[in-house]
């Protein structure tokens, strides 16, 4: 009981710091299906009320969203940095109405309502729309079957095992219980929304930027990685020195020793 008092702490803790940097979305069940999906995306790398900010302007300037989706990307993407939305946002979301245009042949902003989440997550992996937001967009929605399991992104795996609650990132029924016990249910999207855009600018799988990370004190692929870190300086610092001691040793007599 301790154990998973401790995890339930730690993972609510994790959260938190992460809500506080990306901020935690509010507004939950808003609007259509598509303007959820299409707030998920202007959400992706901003917070709630500048992607709310952002929606409500795309709806004012555009008649509607196929013109969103035609309109040149440039123009998009310094529309919607002005509010303050991350420069990536545009080209996911123009991809996102380009692929549902050829999945269902229509935008109407009623297109997405009567799927089933099973059909719904059909269309989004079709599009290869990521993961994390198609589970935040999935949460967010009212009656998901009883039992139903959400996706989980490869970079939610990623976080999950490096800061300890599950071993290996293929072990995607852990996540998807430790994230069901341990979380409400209102804030079980916002969770894998958050920890997205962490595994996205930190925590990659090539190269994590673990030094500016803001969950390294809870993380032990940093710890290890710095002990790693550590002992390869250090055996570059032995190896440097053997091979100084080794000039030494095959130099001539200095003149002083010569003449004595």
């Amino acid at each position: 009981m301790a154990t998973a008092k401790s995890g339930k702490s730690k993972l609510t803790r994790i959260y938190n710091r992460l809500g506080r940097l990306y901020g935690k979305r509010r507004r939950t069940g808003y609007g259509t299906t598509l303007e959820q999906l299409i707030l998920a995306v202007l959400t992706s790398e901003a917070k709630e009320a500048e992607g709310m900010k952002a929606l409500a302007m795309l709806q004012e300037e555009y008649v509607d969203w196929n013109e969103v989706r035609i309109s040149p990307g440039e123009t998009l993407r310094e529309e919607l940095t002005g509010v303050g939305v991350n420069s990536r946002a545009p080209d996911l979301l123009k991809h996102t109405l380009e692929g549902l245009l050829h999945e269902t042949s229509s935008l109407e902003p009623d297109v997405l309502d009567d799927f089933s989440p099973q059909q719904f997550i059909a269309i989004l992996n079709r599009i290869k729309f990521p993961k994390a937001l198609t589970a935040s967009l999935l949460l967010a929605r009212d009656g998901l079957p009883r039992g139903f399991k959400v996706p989980i992104d490869s970079g939610i795996a990623r976080v999950m095992s490096r800061v300890g609650f599950i071993k290996t990132p293929r072990a995607t029924n852990q996540i998807q219980e430790c994230i069901e016990t341990m979380l409400p249910g209102r804030e079980q999207g916002n969770f894998h929304r958050t920890v997205g855009m962490l595994s996205r600018k930190h925590c990659t799988n090539d190269a994590p930027d673990c030094a500016k990370c803001p969950l390294k004190r809870d993380c032990s692929f940093h710890s290890s990685r710095q002990h790693e870190l550590a002992a390869a300086s250090g055996r570059r610092s032995a190896g440097a020195a053997r091979r100084v001691s080794a000039d030494r040793r095959s130099r001539p007599p200095s003149r002083r020793c010569s003449r004595a």
